[in-house]
């Protein structure tokens, strides 16, 4: 099997932006690990909550930002992996007034790892996700008095 039969693991991150504001700082840090092959975008895409609950999808082109970077080069990046119950977890979960991005990406730094390991027959038999708040507390239960 070689490397472009391989997939990493996919992942998402889904953040606010509260009052709807972000720098475009995000966007820069998006294109360069995208930009270096580190990660791949699978899906980008936004949701607004209205002041009165309501909610709607944000085209990349309509998403304000302070970045030199076009957000629209990720249009058409759509792996069916994000949908509607998606967006609408997504959309309950911010505040009135707030922009939410929610963003799903291949791991593709771990292609060739996995790649070599299935060339030498070894087999991955799990893979999870460690919490930031769960490792910040397990380190600091174990940090010396």
């Amino acid at each position: 099997m070689d490397d472009d039969e391989v997939l990493g693991p996919v992942d998402f991150l889904a953040v606010e932006f509260p009052s709807g504001r972000m720098t475009g700082e995000g966007f820069d840090v998006l294109f360069d690990l995208s930009h270096r092959g580190t990660i791949r975008v699978l899906d980008l895409a936004f949701v607004q909550k209205a002041s009165d609950h309501s909610v709607r999808r944000v085209a990349l082109r309509d998403v304000e930002h302070g970045s030199d970077v076009d957000p629209t080069i990720w249009d058409g990046a759509s792996s069916g992996l994000l949908d509607q119950s998606d967006i609408d977890q997504v959309a309950s979960s911010i505040e009135p007034g707030s922009l939410g991005g929610i963003l799903v990406y291949e791991n593709a730094w771990a292609v060739p790892l996995i790649a070599a390991m299935d060339r030498t027959g070894a087999r991955m038999v799990g893979h999870g996700r460690i919490g930031a708040d769960d490792l910040i507390q397990q380190l600091d239960a174990t940090e010396p008095p």
